[in-house]
């Protein structure tokens, strides 16, 4: 074993594919104390770990997509400001939203069964999440802060065919876009992206007491509740507040409401 390793450190073009080798090795054949086997690399790795750890997306206030939504509207974009609706509410990933097609809705059934629902990567079709599960559900609309959102979702619906909801909007014109909106809306440092949205709609309705944690976590579809307590970090959201234009605050502060009126209204002009 000691001339093999040798034998990489002397032929570095080898390295990549035989570390994967050395790894597999090092689970199944290693007999010897683990001070005498890779320990150096493996230490290596934590510290680097510790060191340089990876950057959590950060949440941005619900105002801030909001207010994103009303330029949607303002450019004619009713399928962007829908998605960023969607996307708020259910804490879906950009492509878990952009992918959605008609048969992962299921429609209310009567005063008993109010709600409408998204199944996320259904196992009919084949499909996983990025944490490998299928059939995950998802309620739209399931408080009495969003049931606006009910109505966002059927008034779309109505105006889409059988298949994509969102046909022709791809991850790369959505991201295009948000990096346009940073600009036109004057945020600092790109706040806005999609990605940070499955991140916002958690943050906000832990710091607003609309969900307990417990109820963030299963909704979010995550795991471990470590994967959550950074939504009670509140200071991190109200921090984002930095990012808005001391000129558009009082604005921004009222995007909100202004949002659910024009997204409603242009929804049953349009559908």
């Amino acid at each position: 074993m000691n001339q093999y390793l040798a034998h990489l450190h002397a032929d570095e073009a080898e390295l990549p594919e035989a570390t994967y080798l050395v790894y597999g090795l090092q689970l199944l054949e290693c007999h010897v104390p683990k001070d005498q086997f890779l320990v150096i690399s493996k230490a290596s790795l934590a510290g680097w770990r510790k060191t340089s750890p990876g950057k959590m997306r950060m949440p941005v206030p619900e105002e801030f997509l909001f207010d994103a939504g009303v330029l949607a509207l303002d450019e004619d974009r009713l399928d962007i400001a829908v998605a960023i609706t969607l996307q708020l509410d259910a804490y879906l990933r950009p492509s878990e939203c952009l992918d959605l097609s008609t048969d992962q809705i299921a429609a209310p059934q009567g005063r008993k069964y109010p709600h409408w629902a998204l199944v996320i990567a259904p196992s009919e079709h084949g499909q996983v999440t990025k944490t490998g599960k299928s059939d995950d559900s998802v309620l739209i609309g399931d408080g009495k802060h969003n049931q606006w959102v009910r109505s966002v979702l059927h008034l779309w619906l109505q105006g889409v065919s059988d298949g994509p909801i969102f046909p022709g909007l791809t991850l790369s014109q959505y991201e295009k876009w948000f990096r346009d909106a940073n600009k036109k809306l004057l945020y600092s440092n790109d706040v806005l992206k999609p990605h940070v949205i499955r991140h916002s709609g958690p943050s906000n309705d832990c710091y607003h007491g609309r969900r307990r944690l417990d109820e963030i976590q299963k909704r979010g579809r995550w795991d471990a509740r470590a994967s959550v307590v950074r939504y009670e970090k509140h200071a991190t959201l109200l921090h984002q507040w930095k990012h808005c234009a001391p000129k558009r605050k009082q604005i921004v502060l009222g995007r909100a409401q202004l949002f659910q009126t024009r997204v409603l209204a242009k929804l049953r002009n349009e559908r």
